[in-house]
């Protein structure tokens, strides 16, 4: 069944999410099949910003699962049709603490960015800036897969710094724009 449901995916072109037995770490396979004969297939892996990696051959007997249908392969489909929105250069990071980073607020609550605050902790909070004032600061916290998790307040003090227009949050942006108004992922 595994060879004719890689066969199905080479075929119809779909995006594949593979995890192999044995394999060098614990992270899936993703990208398009393309080539498969009894023993062994060929997939043109795809990292997850959309980038193509080059292609590997696997063994069809090291398939531990397969997915051609899961929300990370949704996900990925949509970066794949946009890929050529990211771009690397637009990061910017700015390591201020507390109020020192007051004036770049505004900003960042106009253009309605995708905003990652990091903490004294080393804990961080992917969201877009709603309000703030002199002592907290208030986002709304996005998911790396684009989705809503709610709002939360934080001590202005606490925040160590910030980054946006990275390629995470590019793509959290990405998908949390064509997310934002069907509700639930699944």
């Amino acid at each position: 069944m595994i060879r004719n449901i890689l066969k199905n995916a080479y075929e119809q072109k779909k995006l594949v999410d593979i995890n192999i037995y044995e394999s060098e770490n614990d992270d899936p396979i993703i990208g398009y099949v393309t080539a498969i004969n009894d023993d062994f297939f060929t997939v043109n892996e795809i990292d997850k910003f959309g980038n193509y990696n080059g292609c590997t051959i696997y063994s069809v007997n090291k398939i531990k699962n397969i997915s051609m249908d899961n929300w990370y392969i949704r996900n990925l489909k949509i970066i794949i049709d946009n890929h050529f929105n990211l771009n690397q250069d637009m990061r910017v990071t700015i390591w201020k603490s507390g109020n020192e980073l007051i004036p770049h607020f505004q900003c960042l609550k106009e253009q309605q960015d995708i905003v990652m605050l990091f903490f004294d902790n080393e804990d961080f909070e992917i969201g877009i800036l709603m309000d703030f004032d002199s002592d907290t600061i208030t986002l709304k916290n996005i998911g790396q897969d684009g989705y809503e998790l709610g709002i939360t307040h934080y001590p202005i003090n606490n925040i160590c710094g910030l980054k946006y227009n990275g390629l995470g949050e590019q793509k959290t942006k990405l998908l949390y724009n064509a997310f934002k108004d069907i509700g639930d992922k699944y």
